[in-house]
């Protein structure tokens, strides 16, 4: 499979959708009404495990068979890649200039090859392609100085402090052992303070896009983003003015996360 999905992206060939079946919070759904689900979304979150080379192919045939051209906000990308995007997706680069331009071993590192398939979509549909991640150089003094961390450019959009995780902060803990091992309360409550920053910058670039756009926001994102309660589809409503349909689509979830998702796509079935 991974040797297939490889000269898929070298040839730029589609993707077929992954083996398995839809399901939403009602049940097994035709492949057609699983489609119409993601397109009923105004804002259709797109998470995944970034190693994993079947939820980047399920995203790009969802992006493949939307019914109206989307804005794709990505994470793997970061603020100062926006003009290389822009050029990117006008065709005034190639698909190693991007590569080269982002930056994306050094902001990013997943196998670029995993993702080529969707970036080529985008540039071959004229979608608009956007960052979700502030910059590294931001992101190293999070944990320190807080909002002040931000440089100005990326303050812009955000919403107004205090910010909070939520009701269930230890929910979050298993994410972040799962990067860094067995922590202590300390380091896990800056863990908590640069999550939370991270994700009112990343809700603020969905709403940067959805101001772009009277069509649908392609979010993809990490699932931990997506999956605890005060998560990035609430951020995002928070500070929007008129009530979002919002949907999360995931490959394959645990079962706490199917407790969260509208959508998924169960490999077993």
């Amino acid at each position: 499979m991974l040797k297939y999905l490889f000269l898929c992206a070298l040839s730029g060939a589609s993707w077929a959708m992954p083996p398995g079946h839809g399901q939403s919070q009602i049940g097994p759904l035709s492949d057609s009404q699983w489609l119409d689900q993601c397109n009923q979304a105004r804002v259709l979150y797109l998470g995944e495990e970034h190693n994993g080379p079947l939820d980047h192919q399920l995203q790009h045939d969802i992006l493949e068979q939307l019914g109206r051209p989307p804005v794709v906000v990505a994470e793997m990308f970061q603020n100062v890649s926006r003009p290389a995007l822009d050029a990117y997706v006008a065709g005034r680069l190639d698909d190693d200039q991007l590569r080269n331009c982002s930056e994306w071993e050094k902001r990013w590192g997943h196998p670029w090859e995993q993702y080529l398939p969707i970036w080529q979509l985008c540039q071959q549909g004229h979608w608009p392609l956007r960052p979700l991640r502030n910059s590294s150089e931001s992101g190293k003094n999070l944990g320190k100085l807080g909002f002040e961390a931000f440089s100005p450019e990326e303050r812009q959009g955000l919403a107004p402090q205090p910010y909070e995780f939520g009701p269930h902060p230890e929910s979050l803990r298993p994410v972040f052992e799962g990067h860094a091992g067995k922590i202590g309360d300390e380091a896990f409550a800056r863990f908590l303070k640069v999550q939370v920053l991270w994700e009112e910058y990343m809700a603020a670039q969905i709403r940067r896009a959805l101001s772009e756009t009277e069509g649908p926001v392609v979010v993809l994102v990490g699932k931990g983003h997506l999956t605890h309660g005060y998560g990035l589809p609430h951020r995002v409503q928070a500070q929007w003015p008129h009530p979002l349909t919002q949907k999360i689509v995931i490959y394959n979830p645990g079962e706490a996360e199917r407790s969260r998702a509208d959508l998924w796509w169960d490999p077993n079935q």
